[in-house]
Formats: C-alpha cells, structure tokens, sequence
C-alpha cells in the first residue's frame, strides 16, 4: 500500500507544478494581451526573522494601458532627396524638390513631358506648368479605380531650380471626391518620386551610351535639314554622335566653349593653327573659314541624327564654307 501511495503524491506534485502560470508564458505576446494583469507572488515566509524591505527604486510601475486607434505602420511616404545637394518636402498641397540650376537640363519640364508622352499620359503644357489628363495613382492600396489629374510646375530662383507636383483634381470609380491631407501626401510625392527616379535612370544611361559609343566611326552624307539649309547627316544615334563630334571638333581647331546636351548645342570658338590642320580630313582643300563664334546644333532623326552649323548670327554659312566643313567632319568622323 506504501509502495502506490508514494507514486501518486509524486504525480500530484507533478500536476500542481504544470498548472502553474509562470510555466505557461507566451512567446512573441501582442501587444493586446498587455492589459493582462500582472503575475502576483505571495509574500515569503519569513519564520520569524525580519526581513529587508524591497528596493522600489527599479520596480516596474503598475501603468494602466489605454488603448489607441490603429496605426499606420508602413513606412511614410514623402519626398525623396534622390538629387545630389537638393531638398525636398511636401507643403501641405504639393511635393517638392529644390536642386541647383546646373541640372535644370536634366530635371526639366521638358524631359518631364517626354517621360509622359512614353507612359501613354495626355497632359497640356502651358509657359511653366504641365496639367496631365486623368491618369491612375499607381497605388495598391487604393479602394476602387482611382484616378488623378496633376498639375507640374518648374521655378528658378537664386541660383536654384525646383519641382512641383500637386493633385488637381481626384476620382474613384468616376465618382470626384477631395483627397484628404494624407492622401495628398501619397499621391503628390509618389509622382513626384517616380518622376524623378525616371529621370536619373534615363540620365545613368546616356551617360553610360556616350561613354561607350563615343569610339566607333560615324558614316555621313550632306543633306538638307526641315530649314533647307545644308546639313550632315549621321548614320548614328544622338548619345552616340554627341560624344564623336565632341572628340573630333578640337581636332578641326574647333574649342568647345558651351554646351547643352539636352537641346543638342554646342558655342564654339574657330581659332585654327594652320590651314594645313584640315589637309587630312578635306581632301587636301585649305582652310577657309573665318576665325571667330560659331555653333552647332545636333538634332535626332529616329536612329539617326543630322548636325548643322551657323555663325555667331544664328545664319547659315556659305555654300563654299559649308561644302569644306562639312567634307572635313565627315571624313573626320569616319575615322
């Protein structure tokens, strides 16, 4: 009879120690079990002995959890600074990105317009303001079919070029309706972040084009350009006969004094050295242009493109000195 009792006082022990709370704590516990009371221990034994009270300097305080509202917790959704030393932020209607005017050519309406017209988006560019055509949010947290109209306006000021992109007008399932604040804030800044993003792409890869194109020979013929004037048409992309004739001008005597690679122009500065410098690309002609200004303006044709050059008056040079230089170009292109 012994011999059982002691088994079953055991498995007692045993069951009293696996009910116990302390051996049933939840892990990874959310944060809707917080109110849960505390577990509360009873007071030692102290068998007659006074013991020291508790510390109290690091207890936890009892605090009362009141519950809020739920929160958003996905990352916010604001301008991004992408370009180099510039600022960005959303005002309360528009998002915006401030940047120095040394890249106001490649962060331009005019290349906005052209990211446009590639994604299928009707828009209206009037003086500095584009307003697009109903266009989707690109969002997939939307609720229904969302669409937007956008306005997106450039400034100048002090040394500085900015962005603006604000939502016009708003409509889910063809229904308008007013975006609040926050809604606003997405729609402004994703646009404006996609924009901006588009454009650094683009511009990574004319880079990359004109430093890997920029060696090959270029084969050309004179034609006329939509003006009628006298042209030398390249069988060459733009990227590619931009970094050519930047190597081969300086080899004609030709000093590149500006450029602007987003309208396709280039200020040079004739000061030739002998007229012998043009015998081995003009066939042996001597050298019969003018000191002085004058500029070129590279144009594209699809996968081809066609250069012209005027004087420092914007007119079109003779047909004798056009004939010269351009017969020097194209036989210094095709090297």
């Amino acid at each position: 009879m012994k011999n059982w009792l002691l088994p079953l006082a055991l498995l007692g022990t045993l069951a009293a120690c696996s009910t116990s709370n302390e051996s049933k704590q939840r892990a990874n516990d959310a944060y809707q079990n917080s109110d849960e009371a505390l577990p509360a221990f009873a007071p030692l034994a102290t068998g007659g002995v006074n013991l020291p009270k508790a510390d109290n300097t690091y207890q936890i305080p009892q605090v009362k959890i009141q519950r809020a509202d739920n929160v958003d917790i996905r990352p916010p959704e604001s301008p991004r600074a992408i370009i180099q030393n510039s600022v960005a932020q959303f005002d309360g209607e528009r998002a915006l990105i401030a940047y120095p005017n040394d890249k106001k050519q490649i962060y331009s309406l005019e290349q906005v317009a052209r990211l446009l017209t590639e994604q299928g988006v009707e828009y209206k560019l009037t003086g500095n303001k584009i307003t697009t055509g109903w266009t989707g949010a690109g969002r997939t947290d939307d609720i229904g079919n969302v669409q937007l109209q956008y306005d997106i306006e450039q400034v100048h000021s002090g040394g500085y070029s900015a962005l603006f992109v604000s939502v016009l007008q708003a409509k889910r399932d063809d229904v308008i309706f007013t975006p609040n604040l926050k809604d606003k804030q997405r729609y402004t800044s994703d646009r404006l972040n996609q924009l901006i993003g588009q454009l650094n792409s683009t511009y990574r890869k004319q880079l990359q084009d004109l430093n890997n194109s920029g060696f090959n020979p270029i084969q050309s013929a004179l034609s006329k350009d939509s003006n009628g004037r006298t042209a030398l048409a390249l069988n060459a992309t733009f990227n590619h006969a931009w970094v050519k004739l930047g190597q081969v001008l300086p080899r004609l005597d030709f000093e590149i004094k500006d450029e602007i690679i987003g309208r396709g122009t280039r200020k040079l500065d004739y000061r030739p050295v002998s007229s012998s410098m043009w015998w081995p690309f003009s066939g042996g002609e001597g050298n019969i242009l003018d000191k002085g200004t004058y500029f070129m303006q590279l144009s594209a044709l699809g996968k081809q493109s066609a250069v012209v050059f005027t004087d420092e008056g914007g007119n079109e040079l003779t047909p004798e000195k056009a004939q010269a230089l351009y017969q020097a170009l194209k036989n210094a292109l095709s090297k």
